[in-house]
């Protein structure tokens, strides 16, 4: 063979990656976000800590040489803005897969889209109880209905008290949760709430709620609402002199905001964390607390939970060894199951992405005392709570 076609043959070789690579995809990777960024109640730290994720994958060199853009939509928390931001984002924006999303309805509003286009979500605040029924969904936060299920179960099998009584929030939205957070609970502990109050809404008059604690004699009292409820709820407390029940809120009463506000109440206080603490020092938080002080991010839960999803679809499609699609995202998503399932060392719990997954099943969260204006932890490990 002669010298010459060798080197021809030589250099052929030499510059195919070049020309295989000039031909590859660089357009940007699309991933959709859906949140409540405007009207009563707001959710902007989860896509804004997704974003700030998203910017730094990008700012080295993005995935497979593509860089991601993150589009997020705010559905002013009004079902209909919710549907068309839906249909835009995945129909004409063309997004892959969503991540970040914080809304207060796209979960029952847009569920048959994304089932019928083949493409997931990993919200990062997912407050409907739908959100963990829809095969389109994963999300990674506890939520209120899981949360509520774990602070009924702390209140009766970890603090012990005996009058147990729930005063959960009373919105459409939270009713079909509420319903099977009281009968988890009754089931597996075989006792009976001594009082159920599930028609609590945001604006309400907190008096008289107290007034029927107080005449059901209840020890302790787990209570599902805004930050700004769950203060107002203490103030009551406190007019009626009350404060000897003792009171577990969810997640939004956890903030370093809540803790100073009520730092002067005599009674015990509760809260879950759904996630590692965020205002304690594991080292778990670091990476999650520095990206956040550095993009100016509030730090807060719901932070958490956007950090969390958008790192588990950056992880997600790094896997990915051909073209990052849909359907090459949501193929690699559905393999998440079993000992493959999707973790974060802030998480409780492994999220499973299989289409039969049961995110109901499963959930972990951590409890914290309110001690002069600062939050304690109270369980160093994780309270798992299964309902198989």
């Amino acid at each position: 063979m002669p010298p010459s076609f060798l080197l021809k043959k030589t250099i052929l070789i030499a510059l195919l990656p070049m020309a295989i690579n000039s031909y590859a995809d660089t357009s940007p990777i699309r991933i959709g976000g859906l949140a409540t960024l405007s009207g009563a109640m707001t959710l902007p730290e989860s896509p804004a800590a997704a974003k700030a994720v998203f910017d730094r994958v990008n700012a080295k060199g993005g995935i497979q040489g593509r860089k991601i853009e993150y589009l997020l939509q705010d559905d002013k928390g009004d079902a209909g803005v919710t549907a068309q931001a839906g249909r835009e984002l995945v129909d004409s924006k063309g997004v892959l897969a969503f991540a970040g999303s914080a809304s207060l309805q796209d979960c029952a509003v847009n569920a048959k889209l994304y089932d019928r286009r083949g493409v997931l979500s990993l919200p990062g605040v997912a407050g409907e109880f739908s959100c963990y029924k829809k095969e389109a969904f994963g999300p990674v936060s506890v939520g209120p209905a899981r949360g509520t299920l774990a602070a009924l179960y702390f209140a009766s099998e970890q603090l012990k008290e005996k009058n147990v009584c729930a005063f959960l929030l009373g919105i459409p939205s939270h009713a079909a949760g509420n319903k099977w957070a009281v009968a988890q609970y009754e089931k597996m502990t075989n006792k009976k709430l001594t009082l159920l109050d599930a028609t609590v809404l945001p604006n309400d008059d907190m008096t008289p709620h107290v007034l029927h604690a107080r005449s059901a004699q209840c020890s302790a009292i787990v209570f599902s609402g805004a930050e700004q409820m769950d203060l107002a709820w203490l103030k009551a407390m406190e007019m009626q002199n009350l404060s000897d029940i003792t009171t577990v809120f969810l997640t939004p009463a956890y903030t370093s905001g809540f803790a100073a506000a009520a730092k002067d109440y005599t009674g015990k206080v509760y809260a879950n964390s759904e996630y590692e603490p965020f205002l304690g020092s594991s080292p778990v938080l670091d990476d999650w607390r520095d990206l956040m002080n550095n993009e100016n991010v509030p730090l807060s839960s719901f932070a958490q939970g956007g950090y969390i999803s958008a790192t588990l679809l950056v992880e997600t499609m790094k896997e990915i060894k051909g073209p990052i699609t849909r359907d090459s995202i949501t193929k690699q998503l559905r393999s998440s199951i079993g000992t493959k399932a999707l973790t974060n060392s802030m998480m409780g719990t492994p999220l499973d992405m299989a289409e039969s997954a049961d995110h109901l099943s499963t959930s972990a969260t951590k409890f914290l005392v309110l001690n002069n204006g600062e939050w304690n932890s109270v369980t160093p490990d994780f309270i798992r709570i299964s309902t198989k």
